[in-house]
């Protein structure tokens, strides 16, 4: 596509940002809406919308931000510096060996329409100015300026000190300022360390710091020995702006720094890295995935046996927090973690209820029957894409209280970016190596985005942490599995996902299905057990320890715990014979027969309930027992009690009692009464491509390109067109244009129409007409195919379109 010549090109340099967007190519276009994709959305009208919508505060915050430090220094230059410098001037606040950097940021920031401009004439764009705040590249305001801003009475010692008269007449201020700047090599020269180290970090930028009473300017002989800050200050090298701060005057940062625009690195600094090998770094991380999908399906179902119940202004309390935290046996910030994560990978909701509580969701129960690398896979998409940050909680938020998981304090809509950005920056480390510290990571992402360092910094350190615990990372380093996620954020979620499944599954060590019985009654499994294997063991024993083996112990609870799931005790016997790699114990075969000898013998049933036991004698501790008055329990027979609690209660409380009650049916046979977990419905949770950048595809910003070029060549035909007609009288519709309009419905012409509407705000309209009558010309909108009418007396010209 080829744009026309326009009236830039015929005179020469651009004048404004329109004309300059005009002499760019259609492919310089299309790639600035790629980089500023905000700029498209919705799409603009015309090249001056363009302009006008990239040269907003909004817009060019946004673009500042992904600017490295470099960049943004060259452009703080250009900007203090004024419209209309040019490169070679920005050359001389620099480094000599910096010109070549300086000429590919100059170009940087004309790609992102942050200049613009030929290189004798650059102009910073829009509000960039009023983006960078008050101080560029880190410098003051001039001596002049400041010390006018100074009270006639606290400049008054200053003026003594430097032999200058009392300040009654206007300018006592400037003439402080040149006094101060005229000796400033004597001044610098009576700086000691200190002193210096105070002027050098100010010189650096930014230029203010915080003094109590600044304004209290002595000159006497104790303002020596008042501390190194207030010395500077009495002898004007920093200037008081208010009460408690003082700035340094750019002439003294100037003088201080090794070049005008102060040291700043043109490349970032490596980051320090040692080889550890994939395997190695695999095997780190994949250690972690095995306790981050097991600890999540711990919460989980913790939180299905005692559903916490929602905060009032939302979120999960603390103590329920450290309720959860003391059953997984971790810190209070992994407990959170775990369930933020599992709240985004839709896992885990809250109900409907007129007193909410979380639940798990019916998504749980197809989740646990994933392999463990599928598994894992959702709960990473999760936390790369959660809005979320879980190192808040437990912080405390602006009105001093605890922020709670899942709260709305804990929402950053700037955390999917970052944590790409930083995964990204691990990235480019080659496979195998891991960073020596996170500081090193830390410092490159400073420099890469420094406007967002300060907040970003100590988040992107509490990300670092979280990728560890999760298993992202392997001794700092990104793991192969979390390479192929990251690249899923550019070529496919669902590719992604399925390369993330296969590289973990390979890493991850393969599953086992026996396991070792001890004779202290412990199980011992080499390795992480198969599904099936692990839902019997934790129903029939106690995990006591994981790791690269898992210690399970086998006790007469964990027994009955089985036999009251309806497991019987042969099943029980039949199960660790069948699944053990050494020979079953005898003490445990003893153990097992002992314990479901016991279990079962005294029945219940609904009546409300009963108990029923063959042997009298146990029937009698029963009743001598104290429960029997909590569940008023009356003997009707010699081996019958009816109770008028529920069965559910009367078993929980027998049990609890140390009883081993069952539960039978009407036939005598003992059956479960265990229910299915609660569960609330699944919900929309995140996937992977909401971290993705909001990339617009290439036939759509064609589109935008097209309609940019057609919108100019419209607005050049109406300008130079000799076809035009001018319609001088409102409400009277000429000869001329009626006989226009004719002749566009006889040929099939598209037309541009001068039109006014109703609050006399005139437009141009596109027009495709196909008939004319009752004040009226009707015709498809050739960008919509819509069908249009416009009222003739509305109409003020009309241009005859060439068919191009």
């Amino acid at each position: 596509m080829t744009a026309l010549p326009d009236a830039s090109e015929r005179a020469g340099a651009p004048h404004t940002l329109t004309d300059w967007l005009r002499r760019s190519s259609d492919l310089d276009l299309m790639a600035l809406l790629r980089r500023r994709p905000d700029l498209a959305l919705p799409a603009p009208v015309d090249l001056a919308t363009l302009a006008s919508r990239a040269s907003v505060r909004s817009s060019i915050a946004r673009a500042l931000d992904a600017l490295d430090a470099f960049s943004l220094r060259v452009l703080e230059v250009v900007a203090g510096l004024g419209a209309g410098v040019s490169t070679t001037t920005v050359h001389s606040w620099f480094a000599p060996g910096d010109t070549t950097a300086v000429d590919a940021a100059v170009g940087r920031l004309r790609d992102w329409l942050l200049l613009w401009g030929e290189n004798d004439n650059l102009h910073p764009v829009g509000a960039v100015r009023e983006v960078i705040g008050p101080y560029p590249a880190g410098l003051g305001r001039s001596a002049d300026e400041l010390f006018a801003m100074v009270n006639d009475i606290a400049l008054a010692p200053l003026l003594r000190r430097l032999g200058l008269p009392p300040a009654t007449q206007p300018g006592s201020g400037a003439a402080a300022a040149t006094a101060v700047i005229a000796d400033l090599d004597h001044l610098l020269g009576q700086c000691d360390e200190a002193e210096r180290a105070i002027l050098d970090r100010l010189a650096e930028g930014p230029p203010i710091g915080g003094l109590r009473n600044a304004t209290m300017i002595r000159a006497d002989s104790a303002a020596a020995a008042a501390g190194p800050a207030r010395s500077l200050l009495n002898r004007g090298l920093l200037v008081p702006v208010d009460r408690d701060t003082v700035e340094l005057p750019r002439e003294i940062a100037l003088r201080l720094r090794n070049h005008p625009a102060g040291d700043v690195q043109r490349e970032p600094v490596p980051v320090a890295a040692t080889e550890r090998g994939t395997s190695v770094i695999d095997g780190g991380g994949s250690n972690a995935v095995l306790g981050t999908v097991r600890l999540v399906e711990l919460v989980l179902n913790a939180i299905a046996d005692d559903p916490p119940v929602q905060l009032r202004a939302g979120g999960l309390g603390v103590r329920d927090l450290r309720r959860l935290a003391r059953v997984l046996d971790v810190t209070e910030s992994v407990t959170g973690l775990l369930i933020e994560v599992a709240y985004e990978a839709g896992l885990l909701s809250s109900t409907t209820h007129v007193d909410p509580s979380y639940l798990p969701t019916t998504e749980f129960d197809s989740w646990l029957r994933r392999s463990t690398a599928a598994r894992w896979v959702q709960l990473a998409n999760a936390w790369l894409a959660m809005t979320r940050l879980p190192s808040l909680i437990g912080e405390r938020d602006e009105r001093d209280k605890t922020i709670a998981p899942l709260s709305a304090d804990v929402e950053r809509h700037s955390a999917p970016g970052l944590r790409l950005q930083l995964l990204r920056l691990l990235a480019e480390l080659p496979p195998g190596q891991a960073p020596t510290a996170d500081a090193a990571v830390l410092a490159r992402l400073s420099w890469m985005a420094p406007r967002r360092a300060s907040t970003s910094r100590p988040l992107a350190a509490a990300m670092l942490a979280e990728a560890a615990t999760l298993g992202v990372t392997g001794y700092g380093a990104i793991t192969g599995y979390t390479r192929a996620l990251v690249d899923g954020a550019e070529t496919g979620a669902v590719r992604a996902e399925l390369n993330a499944t296969d590289l973990l599954s390979a890493a991850l060590p393969e599953a086992v299905e026996e396991f070792l019985l001890q004779p202290d009654l412990t199980a011992v499994v080499p390795g992480p057990p198969t599904a099936d294997l692990e839902h019997e063991l934790a129903l029939t024993a106690d995990l006591e320890s994981t790791g690269g083996a898992s210690v399970y112990r086998i006790s007469p609870a964990s027994l009955r715990r089985a036999l009251d799931a309806g497991r019987s005790g042969s099943d029980l016997l039949q199960f660790f014979t069948n699944y053990s790699r050494t020979p079953v114990p005898q003490a445990l075969q003893y153990l097992i027969n002992d314990v479901a000898a016991q279990h079962g013998r005294l029945r219940t049933g609904t009546a409300t309930s009963y108990l029923r036991c063959d042997d009298e004698s146990l029937l009698d501790r029963v009743m001598t027992d104290p429960i029997a008055d909590s569940l008023n329990l009356q003997r009707i027979a010699p081996t019958v009690v009816v109770s008028s609690s529920g069965i559910s209660v009367l078993l929980d409380k027998m049990r609890a009692a140390g009883f081993a009650p069952a539960a039978e049916s009407s036939d005598g046979a003992i059956v479960s009464l265990a229910a299915d977990a609660p569960r609330v419905p699944g919900r929309q949770h995140s996937r992977l491509a909401r971290i993705r950048p909001t990339a617009i595809p290439d036939d759509q910003l064609a589109e935008v390109v097209a309609r940019l070029r057609t919108s100019e060549r419209l607005s050049v035909a109406v300008t130079q067109s000799t076809n035009r007609v001018s319609q001088q009288i409102p409400g009277v519709t000429s000869a001329s244009i009626l006989e226009l309009l004719r002749s566009a419905i006889r040929g099939e012409r598209t037309i541009a129409l001068g039109y006014v509407d109703d609050t006399g705000t005139p437009s141009q309209r596109t027009l495709m007409p196909i008939s004319l009558g009752g004040g009226m010309v009707r015709g498809h909108d050739p960008d919509d195919s819509r069908l249009r009418s416009y009222p003739l007396q509305r109409i003020t010209t009309v241009v005859l379109l060439e068919d191009d």
